[in-house]
């Protein structure tokens, strides 16, 4: 019976003992015992140059009269012409868009014996130009047809998603480049990625010509040329665990 009660003893006592180590490395895990894990966040940002493949000309159509109807139907009528002459120099359908309609009343001659109260129709259209080859011959087109306005010209990647795919790669990269030469300089190696954070995206469209006014039957004075990058920039902060 005695020797029973000594196996008893042991296994209670070699019980007590594996609790007590595994409490120990417990505490030691979580941090709680003051020294916590040992962590680097760095900055990196990242630009990747893509060549435009698009071209976003703004035409403007303005007409009055003194009646508004018939300010609005003339300004449906020079749309109409205008939409048939770009489709006709390259661009598709589904590429031209009407962004503003608007319809306002004016006192022209004020305070001269012609005095006299018109209203005003002003129409814009967004057309999307796929071959940058053709842009200034669209633009000429369109005002040939009555556009009275180039509101600018914008060059654009039509697929912006690859773009700053390829910035976000770089931007992290640069991130575990900065994280090594931090870590080695104080006597540690990167073990491991605790939390990335994208700070923002920036891809600014290139605009090519200030709103400035052609009038219809008027020579396009420029060439229009498309610049050789369109910047996507990603800024990222990522907190890398080192040991």
């Amino acid at each position: 019976m005695r020797k029973s009660w000594t196996a008893v003893a042991l296994v209670v006592a070699a019980a007590i003992i594996g609790a007590s180590l595994l409490g120990a490395q417990a505490f030691a895990d979580d941090g709680s015992d003051g020294g916590g894990d040992k962590t680097i966040s760095v900055t990196s940002t990242a630009s990747v140059g893509t060549e435009p493949d698009e071209a976003v000309v703004t035409l403007g159509i303005s007409t009055q009269d003194p009646d508004s109807a018939t300010a609005l139907g003339t300004n449906g009528t020079t749309v109409d012409a205008v939409v048939a002459a770009i489709e006709a120099a390259g661009v598709a359908k589904d590429d031209v868009h009407t962004t503003r309609l608007d319809l306002n009343k004016r006192t022209i001659h004020r305070r001269t014996p012609q005095e006299a109260t018109v209203y005003v129709a002003d129409s814009a259209l967004e057309v999307t130009v796929r071959d940058l080859d053709t842009v200034g011959a669209v633009i000429q087109a369109g005002v040939e047809a009555g556009a009275n306005s180039v509101r600018g010209v914008r060059f654009d990647v039509s697929d912006p998603a690859q773009a700053r795919v390829e910035a976000l790669d770089a931007a992290v990269q640069g991130a575990r480049t900065k994280a090594d030469a931090m870590a080695a300089a104080a006597g540690a190696t990167v073990t491991g990625v605790v939390t990335i954070e994208e700070q923002g995206t920036s891809q600014p469209g290139y605009r090519a010509v200030a709103d400035t006014a052609y009038y219809a039957g008027a020579a396009l004075s420029a060439e229009v040329v498309a610049p050789d990058k369109i910047q996507t920039q990603v800024t990222v902060i990522v907190t890398w665990a080192i040991g």
